[in-house]
């Protein structure tokens, strides 16, 4: 491919030349020209950005060497562990926003996995994070998202819906966000095969960056490794849901939609220098705070209150039982009245709640 679009059937010929054990197929991506490919992309490598991310890796490398093995199974996929812990992929169309969409997707499964809930409704607004956290269309440094996380937070995506295209932050962004965040209180970088899998199996998902080839656009299945003298088309950033030793492979969501690939995701061989994700840059789990958080399309079901109406409880389909908290009786019981009104009226409700509490809601 030089301007066009992406050769499927050359690239076929060399998976099978080169022996490789994936497949190529059509999709929405290869249908499009190379530079609208490249925007499907959106990691921005500096010198400066280049030396961080370096400095990242040798510093989990220093801290791994003293570190204990915590063990780590043959196998994981947080799609399929006790419950699906993964959200659903997105598409992030021809818009350079990866580091947010993957930053997102990784915060969003470790919010759930900290709430114990495989069912939690998250859904965090990759236009917050990217437009408002200083990036563009034209992509980002591969921890920005994470770090404007940890420092800002990240609104639900009901607040500042995504749309492929620069946004003006303040205009586009919900008058009450800095009520509706979701914030991280670290994230940490892994280096070494051990640590890396270790951080998978015991925390969940982590953020990952990878050099992306032109073949890589037209992944169908199986575990990919690039063909020879596939070109650079740039830098990407991913969600590593898990891995299989068996395979020797990281299962990553991607957010290109779920017509690309396998259902949206991807496995991609270990060891694959040419291709930074095993070579030069860290994974990176994050530690969500989970005080409290937006969902929105929750059903009622149930409603109890004490007999003085101090103490009330609202049930939510998929979550369970939430105490109603809202620092005074009467809000407490105008809380009451609306999810009255939602049962009576079948709406669902849109609520700000952690794992035991329920603190603002409206229909």
């Amino acid at each position: 491919m030089a301007n066009g679009q992406t050769n499927v059937q050359a690239i076929s010929a060399a998976i099978e030349r080169e022996g490789l054990s994936w497949k190529a197929a059509p999709n929405e991506v290869t249908a499009l020209p190379r530079a609208e490919q490249i925007k499907r992309l959106g990691v921005i490598v500096t010198p400066q950005e280049q030396q961080k991310l370096a400095a990242d890796k040798r510093d989990a490398e220093a801290r791994e060497k003293f570190g204990a093995v915590v063990g780590a199974p043959v196998a994981v996929d947080w799609r399929n562990k006790g419950g699906n812990w993964v959200t659903s992929v997105k598409n992030q169309g021809g818009c350079g926003s990866c580091v947010s969409f993957c930053s997102c997707s990784t915060i969003e499964s470790a919010v759930r996995i900290k709430l114990g809930n495989s069912n939690y409704g998250i859904d965090l607004s990759e236009a917050f994070l990217q437009f408002c956290g200083g990036g563009s269309c034209g992509g980002r440094g591969l921890t920005s998202g994470l770090a404007f996380a940890q420092s800002t937070g990240v609104t639900d995506e009901a607040c500042m819906p995504y749309q492929a295209m620069d946004l003006n932050c303040a205009s586009s962004r919900c008058s009450d966000w800095q009520n509706r965040l979701t914030k991280i209180s670290s994230y940490t970088s892994y280096a070494t095969m051990q640590a890396r899998k270790d951080a998978i199996a015991n925390i969940g998902p982590v953020l990952a960056g990878l050099a992306v080839f032109d073949d890589f656009f037209a992944y169908s299945s199986g575990v990919y490794r690039k063909t020879a003298g596939s070109p650079l088309a740039g830098y990407h950033c991913i969600s590593c849901i898990g891995y299989d030793d068996n395979q020797q492979c990281w299962i990553l969501k991607n957010s290109w939609g779920a017509g690309w690939g396998d259902g949206g995701f991807v496995r991609i061989g270990y060891g694959q220098a040419e291709l930074l994700i095993d070579t030069d840059w860290a994974f990176y789990s994050v530690a969500p705070n989970v005080q409290g958080g937006w969902i929105g399309g929750v059903t009622v079901t149930q409603t109890y209150a004490s007999r003085d109406s101090q103490n009330a409880w609202a049930y939510f389909a998929g979550y369970g039982w939430r105490k109603i908290q809202t620092g005074s009786p009467d809000g407490v019981t105008n809380m009451l009245m609306l999810f009255a009104e939602a049962v009576a009226k079948n709406r669902t409700v849109t609520v700000y709640t952690d794992a035991n509490f329920v603190f603002q809601a409206y229909l």
